[in-house]
């Protein structure tokens, strides 16, 4: 069995590089999940240090595996990408509804956030897109139910 190689580097793209804002709840289970790190399990591959070099200074970044929050329960090595579709879909199975993916949230995330009033521009920023467009024409869509509030909010003038 060959062991797993494992990788980092920088985003995509230079507006990629970002300090994503969370909500209350979302930064309390996250942080409860970084101070359980100290008793999971952890696999030896978590005491490694990756490096890349940062397109937006030059220097190199390191990234210590023991940091990561989202760790394999069985394994104690990190969540690759497909555990999180793989499990995505088994949820969808028990509650009998179509399967979508996780990068289906983030276009769920945005249309919502669109909904709620969310300025685009800050939007984009969340996103990490480099322009508007991406972040209106791509990643949100318009409902049945949005349409319906639009033509309450132009009747209502």
């Amino acid at each position: 069995m060959r062991a797993e190689a494992w990788r980092v580097g920088p985003p995509k793209t230079m507006s990629a590089f970002r300090t994503i804002p969370l909500t209350n709840e979302a930064y309390d289970i996250l942080f409860e999940l970084y101070i359980k790190r100290e008793t999971r399990k952890e696999s030896p591959v978590l005491s490694q240090v990756l490096t890349f070099r940062d397109p937006r200074t030059g220097l190199v970044r390191e990234v210590c595996m023991q940091d990561l929050i989202f760790i394999n329960c069985r394994t104690g090595e990190p969540t690759k990408n497909s555990t999180y579709d793989t499990n995505l879909e088994k949820l969808c199975r028990k509650a009998d509804i179509k399967p979508f993916s996780m990068h289906t949230l983030r276009h769920t995330f945005a249309t919502r956030c669109v909904e709620r009033g969310v300025n685009p521009k800050s939007l984009q920023k969340i996103l990490g897109h480099a322009q508007l467009s991406t972040t209106m024409d791509t990643y949100v869509h318009v409902t049945d139910d949005s349409l319906q509030v639009a033509m309450m909010q132009f009747q209502a003038v």
